[in-house]
């Protein structure tokens, strides 16, 4: 059978190991893409004027109707639903093709996303293999669908099969197909890899906790030393990539398989990496370990500083004390870190940004912020929270299991003008603060010069984070600009 993927976005490494596992078992996967250019889930060049010329929606329609496949498959976060249902509405519009909706946001809501007149099936949780014995299904022409995670329509009625364990070894999985995105994607600039599923944490704004709940908290599973390094090595040889970004929610929770990664890493593959992890387990010994094996950037997620707000309405429990003890390790040993900080949280206020401004301004290795907006997800604990505390309504909570969920960068969640405000103040600051030595903050907190920052022209900001990027040497954000390159150069072309 043939199978096209349609997606909005960067890379999807989900998209690419359900191509290979159906690709092994003798099937066609081809990708409709569209990059999503100067577009909202965009966090430096978000321009909306721009996003419009350089929109890929109709050559992504143009794409499946010159395939014509025998399936068309979307993977969908909360963000691009309503964009995958223009697409799929288009499609059914002018075609016979069979449509399925898989990823996070048909996981967290199945029953309001099957009901689309357009979507015959969805996908919930795992993906691979579903998918693989769905296509089975249909090249035998069956009507009827006993497929685990499979939600289908049969003579008006809505049926959901019971959810299939999770892969329990991801070893066993072929290696994700990277010639899906190779024409969209520089593999030579940039690698990106996970070494696992999952997350061993419930915040109660991510999708994650979700999918423990899903599981029965059986969802986190972690590759073995040798399949990571075996893919390593067969990508490096055919792409001759320069940089690796492990994209692991937790990168270095287990101390003895850390250990024998990076020395294996170090010896085999050599090159310059990126990971994410937590304060909580992150100590002098992994900053050592990190920085030996040549990795050139930690990212922390840290969200916020106010620990009541992080403990009862985020449900993390590192302390703000472990969070500048990681910070202090790496700036020991120069090893440069970025910080992930949301604004929008329910209950927040100005002297929160304060006091994390004086704390970031203090740190010699910090490489950037990343500004985040709190986005709300269907069924999330913190929709209840944000409630009761009157940031949310029935209707609110309506709109947000239908994809209108705002974006993580630029739509703020807050309701409140004056609030909405100054959190646009502070993530403009934040963007540029690394650049300030710690008495030219001190002098912009003590006068409010802050206050006026949402006011500094767009490009100004995009310039200032340029000067962040080449100071601290970030592979990431150089890359980024090379990726927007090429992807223009390409749209032109066409």
């Amino acid at each position: 059978m043939n199978i096209v993927f349609v997606h909005l976005g960067r890379e999807n490494l989900g998209i690419e190991y359900i191509s290979s596992v159906l690709e092994k078992a003798g099937h066609k996967t081809y990708l409709a893409y569209d990059a999503g250019l100067f577009g909202s889930e965009d966090n430096v060049f978000y321009l909306p004027f721009l996003e419009r010329l350089f929109s890929q929606k109709e050559k992504v329609i143009a794409t499946i109707e010159k395939l014509a496949p025998d399936l068309v498959a979307f993977s969908v976060y909360s963000s691009t639903y309503r964009w995958a249902c223009e697409i799929a509405r288009l499609i059914k519009e002018r075609g016979e093709a069979k449509i399925v909706f898989g990823g996070i946001h048909p996981t967290l809501v199945p029953e309001l996303v099957i009901n689309n007149r357009f979507v015959d099936f969805v996908i919930e949780g795992e993906g691979e293999y579903a998918l693989l014995d769905l296509v089975k299904a249909i090249s035998l022409r069956k009507t009827r669908y006993d497929i685990e995670n499979l939600w289908y329509k049969e003579k008006g009625r809505v049926l959901r099969n019971r959810i299939r364990p999770p892969i329990e070894d991801l070893d066993l999985l072929p290696l994700p197909n990277k010639e899906l995105f190779k024409h969209h994607i520089n593999y030579r600039d940039d690698y990106m890899i996970m070494t696992s599923r999952g997350c061993l944490f419930n915040c109660s704004y991510c999708c994650e906790s979700f999918m423990n709940k899903l599981y029965h908290s059986k969802f986190f599973r972690r590759r073995s030393v040798d399949s990571v390094i075996e893919e390593l090595s067969i990508m490096k040889e055919r792409y001759g990539f320069r940089e690796v970004m492990f994209f692991d929610a937790l990168f270095f929770t287990d101390k003895k398989w850390l250990r024998g990664l990076l020395k294996r890493y170090k010896q085999e593959i050599a090159v310059p990496f990126k990971c994410l992890g937590k304060s909580v387990y992150f100590d002098e010994e992994v900053a050592g370990l990190l920085k030996e094996s040549g990795c050139y950037c930690v990212d922390f997620g840290i969200q916020t500083l106010n620990q009541a707000l992080k403990r009862d309405l985020l449900n993390r429990h590192e302390s703000n004390q472990g969070i500048k003890q990681a910070f202090k390790f790496c700036d020991k040993i120069g090893l440069r870190y970025d910080v992930d900080h949301m604004f929008g949280l329910p209950g927040e206020c100005e002297e929160d940004h304060l006091y994390a401004a004086r704390i970031y301004s203090q740190l010699r290795y910090l490489n950037r912020i990343k500004c985040f907006q709190l986005t709300y997800f269907p069924k999330m604990p913190i929709l209840n929270r944000a409630k009761e505390l009157g940031c949310l309504d029935e209707q609110d909570i309506a709109n947000i299991e239908k994809g209108q969920v705002g974006d993580f960068f630029h739509r703020p969640s807050c309701k409140d003008k004056a609030m909405a405000d100054k959190n646009n103040n502070f993530k403009i600051f934040y963007k540029f603060l690394s650049l300030f030595p710690d008495f030219s903050v001190r002098y912009i907190l003590k006068n409010k010069l802050y206050r006026s920052f949402r006011f500094i022209p767009h490009f100004v900001v995009i310039f200032l984070q340029m000067l962040v990027a080449l100071r601290g040497r970030d592979y990431r954000y150089l890359f980024y600009l090379k990726y927007y390159l090429l992807r223009i150069r390409m749209s032109f072309k066409r």
